[in-house]
């Protein structure tokens, strides 16, 4: 799992459905129920996205600062259960 920012700011990570099983998932797209071998996990909005509606939802994405405390407790326990790959 490779953890990246948003052009809006918030936390993502582009993830394999078998990472996403770790979770408990499935690699199905919480938007538009694609099963999807890579995607994004979002943690601010707590689903797996499919690469498509990624781009969409990052496109429209408003920045709320209330909304980073609830990120970054999602944000550390998806990077307790999930190994992150090099971030160079």
């Amino acid at each position: 799992m490779k953890k990246i920012t948003t052009a809006t700011g918030y936390i993502a990570y582009e993830a394999t459905k078998e990472e996403i099983q770790l979770l408990g998932g499935y690699g199905i797209c919480d938007e538009c129920s694609k099963d999807t071998e890579k995607g994004y996990l979002v943690p601010v909005l707590n689903h797996y996205q499919c690469p498509e509606c990624f781009e969409s939802w990052s496109k429209t994405a408003r920045y709320y600062p209330e909304d980073i405390s609830i990120q970054d407790r999602r944000a550390a326990y998806y990077e307790r259960m999930i190994p992150l790959t090099n971030q160079n």
